[in-house]
């Protein structure tokens, strides 16, 4: 009986370990899938079904189909989000990611592309079909900056890291870090489970 409980606990935990797991990684310049790509393995579904639930899903979550990044095998779509805003990051955080989807029966295969963009003045930014950033009434805003100058801190409170005159850098932000993995992580997960129901 207790190893029956044992082995039970144990899968309970290992569950609730790879439920939180990190498909993304953040480092001083960037925040990428950390293998690559994330695969999702689909036994017995085959290519034309797999197409088709792909324009289902871009369909059902409002994302933009990019019929000039996409082939055969391949679909390309891109979301225009926020992460957070100001009062909780310092900034507001907009990102627009480019999702590819390569595909054959059996399997997706996920990579994508990321630009985040901060608005410190509450600009409200727009984007267009070539993927073009705006913001509305011209209101400042700039690709975010994952690294900044020690010196320059106070001014990019959004920052993750900042570095001396030596080089060295530290983390200064890790409150942001989170939010801006959870916010890539969310994608995945809710991409796994459309997938995988």
């Amino acid at each position: 009986m207790r190893g029956i409980l044992a082995l039970i606990m144990l899968i309970v935990i290992s569950k609730a370990a790879s439920a939180q797991q990190s498909y993304f990684t953040c480092n001083k310049l960037a925040v990428y899938l950390t293998n690559g790509s994330v695969t999702i393995e689909l036994p017995k579904v085959s290519k034309e079904k797999l197409r088709q639930q792909i324009h289902l899903f871009i369909k059902e979550r409002n994302y933009v189909y990019k019929p000039y990044y996409s082939g055969e095998g391949l679909i390309s779509f891109r979301d225009f989000a926020i992460i957070c805003n100001k009062n909780k990051c310092g900034s507001d955080l907009i990102a627009m990611t480019m999702f590819h989807f390569a595909y054959d029966s059996g399997f997706v295969k996920i990579t994508l592309d990321n630009e985040i963009y901060s608005s410190f003045y509450g600009g409200e930014l727009i984007i267009n079909d070539n993927d073009d950033v705006a913001s509305k009434k011209d209101v400042p805003f700039a690709p975010y900056e994952f690294q900044i100058p020690e010196q320059y801190s106070d001014e990019y409170p959004e920052s993750i890291y900042v570095f001396n005159k030596r080089g060295k850098i530290k983390i200064k932000n890790p409150d942001v870090e989170k939010v801006i993995l959870d916010f890539f992580n969310r994608y995945i997960v809710d991409i796994r489970s459309y997938f995988e129901q």
